[in-house]
């Protein structure tokens, strides 16, 4: 069974998309709190839970203060999956967390990365590109098992290949499409894609708009 878990409504980034986003004017009204890790261990516990994913609709999760708390009531479960923009943290940080979780059975950190530079910010707005794939590469390098997560939009599908081929040349696992729901279909088609050398790595369209 897996749990999903908000571990925060805070966050550094703005992206359009988001519910935290008031129509590209500042936020929108909503409270800011990071989870107690108590209840968090309270609810693992009772409810014999042992995958669970971290991921906000709101917040990042390591724009949580405690989160570093919130972790180490996980690391007694089977399996893990942290969604972040990874703009946040430092990369000794990231290579500590991949050895805090060596040892489960499935441990993967799905990095939300919608372009190469400049346009990766045209989504993630007050997010650092570089800072991004800085801290990817430190968690890929303490062994950790790293998602290249890509929304298309119309600005960023010219770089869907040299987004995959980047994501293999750092080490990332999978390459995973996250389906476009708010701005309508995308242009990109199965047939895009013809050539590219997975080496080893998953690319998913599951979910993709073609």
């Amino acid at each position: 069974m897996w749990l999903h878990v908000e571990p925060t409504t805070r966050c550094n980034a703005w992206c359009p998309g988001c519910s935290r986003n008031n129509n590209g004017f500042g936020l929108t009204d909503f409270v800011v709190e990071d989870l107690n890790p108590e209840i968090l261990a309270i609810t693992i516990k009772e409810y014999n839970i042992t995958s669970v994913q971290l991921c906000g609709n709101l917040g990042d999760p390591c724009a949580a203060k405690n989160i570093d708390a919130q972790l180490d009531m996980l690391t007694g479960i089977n399996r893990l999956q942290i969604h972040t923009n990874g703009s946040l943290r430092k990369p000794k940080w990231w290579r500590d967390l991949a050895s805090q979780f060596a040892h489960l059975e499935q441990f993967d950190v799905w990095f939300a990365i919608d372009g190469i530079g400049d346009t990766h910010s045209y989504y993630r707005q007050g997010t650092n590109y570089d800072r991004v794939i800085e801290n990817a590469q430190a968690f890929i390098e303490g062994g950790g098992s790293a998602v290249w997560q890509f929304i298309p939009f119309k600005h960023n599908q010219h770089q869907i290949k040299d987004c995959i081929k980047l994501s293999q040349q750092l080490g990332f696992k999978r390459f995973e499409f996250i389906r476009n729901a708010r701005y309508g279909p995308t242009l990109i088609k199965p047939e895009d894609l013809c050539g590219l050398s997975k080496r080893n790595m998953e690319i998913k369209l599951v979910g993709l708009i073609l």
